[in-house]
């Protein structure tokens, strides 16, 4: 695979930025990794060969940071600034010339999108669609990485937000179709929409699989929507009150049935890659040492 596109992905030092960068970087793309922290600029471009000052909330900072850039992988964090942030962002990326960009949303669907981050993120995609630059949105649902992270998995338990099967999707898989599609281009992705959701699975079947991947027994327990919204205020959480808001909202949508495509299985893995997707019981193998040191063991 080839590619004369110089690219600039955005969130290399979080764990979907990083793992896009490192499958450009395995593939000798030409590209930048962004970040808003100077300090951080030399570490990166060590780490993946040019780096970028870029910081989403202050604009001025992006026409530097988009020279003879084509392509932009679009990624923010986790607060309602994502609105403002993607907006002027795609506006810079048209004024720069910029060919394509890949955005990262969420597993939505037309209409049924109620909670507040679906909502926020179907807004960013219908502006990034009347923008008049080539778009590819990717739209992933729970990652697997999360039950690494947040106190998903504590000791040997999962715990659980709802009791209905929700959609798991590979970060893996994500990442690395996101890097595929940057070097392929809008010549062959622009105006698509890709879904990630691999595996359907019940908080029982999440402990199943866990314990048959590691050898050891995990069991699971249904805290409720509620439950996220306190875990999420908690100190040193990632995640603003309107964010989690949309977390709580998430859940108990998803419990009562409004949001219930959730845990539907629709994935375009194959499709970009060739491959099929991970499925929780492969995933968990390749991370059973993570999830045993989780558990204790």
């Amino acid at each position: 695979m080839h590619s004369s596109s110089n690219l600039l992905v955005l969130g290399a030092t979080g764990q979907v930025g990083k793992l896009v960068a490192k499958n450009l970087k395995r593939r000798g793309a030409s590209f930048s990794v962004g970040s808003r922290k100077r300090g951080n600029l030399e570490e990166l471009a060590d780490q993946f060969g040019t780096s970028r000052f870029i910081d989403l909330d202050d604009p001025r900072t992006f026409d530097e940071a988009l020279e003879n850039i084509t392509g932009i992988f679009l990624i923010t964090g986790y607060t309602v600034d994502m609105l403002v942030q993607s907006k002027s962002l795609i506006d810079a990326a048209k004024r720069n010339g910029v060919k394509h960009v890949v955005h990262l949303g969420a597993f939505t669907r037309d209409h049924d999108a109620y909670a507040t981050v679906f909502a926020w993120h179907q807004m960013i995609e219908t502006y990034l669609r009347e923008s008049g630059v080539a778009w590819t949105n990717l739209h992933p649902n729970m990652f697997m990485q999360n039950l690494l992270t947040y106190h998903a998995v504590t000791g040997a338990l999962f715990n659980a937000y709802t009791s209905k099967a929700l959609g798991y999707t590979a970060l893996e898989d994500v990442a690395e179709s996101a890097a595929v599609i940057l070097l392929e281009g809008p010549e062959r992705h622009s105006e698509k929409d890709y879904w990630f959701s691999a595996d359907s699975l019940t908080p029982e079947q999440v402990a199943e699989t866990l314990t048959v991947a590691t050898g050891r027994t995990f069991t699971s327990a249904v805290r409720g929507d509620g439950s996220f919204q306190r875990d999420a205020a908690q100190s040193g959480s990632v995640f603003e009150n309107a964010y989690a808001k949309g977390g709580l909202e998430f859940f108990r949508y998803v419990e009562d049935g409004r949001m219930a495509y959730a845990g539907s299985v629709k994935d375009d893995t194959k499709q970009i890659l060739g491959r099929e997707p991970f499925l929780l019981k492969e995933w968990a193998k390749l991370h059973a040492n993570e999830l045993l040191e989780i558990a204790g063991s």
